[in-house]
């Protein structure tokens, strides 16, 4: 369960989590505006005004690190406890609920599968194992955001991956990659906006 990236801390536990209020609000502020933006030109997507589920208790994210036989990353906890699970998230992307994490679901198997196939090898995601890659949101056409867990009692943060067959985008954590989220949304609202001109 070793990764590399993940940065021990005695603390970990300690620090503030007042990032995910600013991001949740930040990403419901951008699908909001793309939402306008697509029924400014007739385009209907009450989808993307889903709200995120309520935040998991800590009893819960410690009975799901027990059944996937993994300890989450700091941050990811933090996220949790705001969110557990958000339907289109951003754009068509949607993050798990903890419930619906599995380490032998469908898709993990044909990720790892497809790894195999094409060669690629866990260092080139930077671990020693790819048996901890768990699958924590994704795509209907394919896309899958990964995190791997701590190799140590407790980390401040693990990368995020974004997997779509054999390619892959790093992020440094689950804070970077909703950032990055939230930068996308609002690329896409400005060039929503620039062609309505």
């Amino acid at each position: 369960m070793a990764l590399v990236a993940c940065a021990w801390s005695n603390k970990t536990s300690k620090q503030p989590s007042d990032w995910v209020p600013r991001v949740i609000s930040s990403l419901k502020t951008q699908q909001k505006a793309w939402y306008d933006e697509n029924l400014a030109v007739g385009r209907k997507s009450d989808w993307m005004l889903t709200e995120p589920n309520p935040g998991a208790s800590p009893e819960d994210i410690r009975a799901t690190e027990a059944r996937l036989g993994v300890r989450f990353d700091e941050k990811y906890k933090q996220w949790l406890a705001h969110v557990d699970g958000w339907t289109a998230f951003s754009g068509g992307g949607d993050l798990y609920q903890l419930a619906n994490m599995s380490m032998d679901s469908p898709e993990h198997k044909v990720m790892i599968d497809t790894f195999r196939e094409y060669s690629i090898q866990p260092r080139d995601l930077e671990m020693d194992s790819f048996d901890n890659l768990i699958i924590v949101g994704g795509t209907a056409d394919g896309i899958q955001y990964v995190t791997t867990g701590c190799p140590e009692p407790q980390c401040a943060s693990a990368p995020v991956w974004e997997i779509q067959n054999i390619e892959y985008t790093r992020f440094d954590s689950v804070e970077d990659f909703l950032n990055r989220k939230v930068a996308l949304a609002k690329a896409v609202v400005e060039q929503l906006k620039n062609q309505s001109k």
